[in-house]
């Protein structure tokens, strides 16, 4: 697929725009990043939270008091762009699952924030959710892909602000 994956994140993930905002003030802006189509850290990044989704989903069904904020990341194709979503209240359905989209839409109209959103668990590329007694925030592989290619300082920077880790 030729064009360019659009990765919107909110606060658990990162933003790059351009300018010269930092990733931390990026991500509180709640912008989209560009992310070339096959980028290694990209697919990396979906073949982790692919490998680990079982454990994430049977988690969310039945998590312990300490955790909280689980979303899944999945994609809406439009134009040849794909721009991608956090979405959370998780439902399993007789098709798959649907959620509520967390992102302000910026490419993809056929989609607004606010929006339950049905979705097969195949569409699922990453995942995330809060440990409050770790206060750390698990999953979001996307985040740290991104991550992967800003300023060393400015990524500890994120991480440490959002409790993010990308071990």
């Amino acid at each position: 697929m030729r064009g360019v994956l659009l990765i919107v994140m909110l606060l658990a993930g990162c933003a790059e725009a351009t300018g010269a905002k930092t990733v931390l003030e990026r991500a509180k802006d709640d912008n989209v990043t560009e992310v070339a189509t096959g980028d290694p850290a990209m697919e990396a990044a979906f073949a982790k939270a692919r490998a680990s989704l079982d454990g994430f989903l049977k988690l969310e069904k039945d998590p312990p008091p300490q955790l909280s904020a689980f979303s899944v990341k999945v994609g809406i194709e439009q134009d040849g762009y794909t721009e991608f979503f956090w979405l959370s209240d998780l439902e399993e359905t007789a098709s798959g699952y649907s959620a509520i989209i967390d992102n302000q839409p910026e490419r993809v109209d056929r989609v607004r924030m606010g929006q339950r959103y049905a979705f097969a668990r195949d569409e699922i590329v990453d995942w995330t959710y809060r440990d409050d007694q770790r206060q750390a925030s698990l999953g979001n592989f996307t985040g740290c892909a991104l991550l992967s290619h800003e300023p060393p300082e400015q990524a500890e920077a994120f991480k440490r602000e959002f409790g993010l880790s990308c071990d």
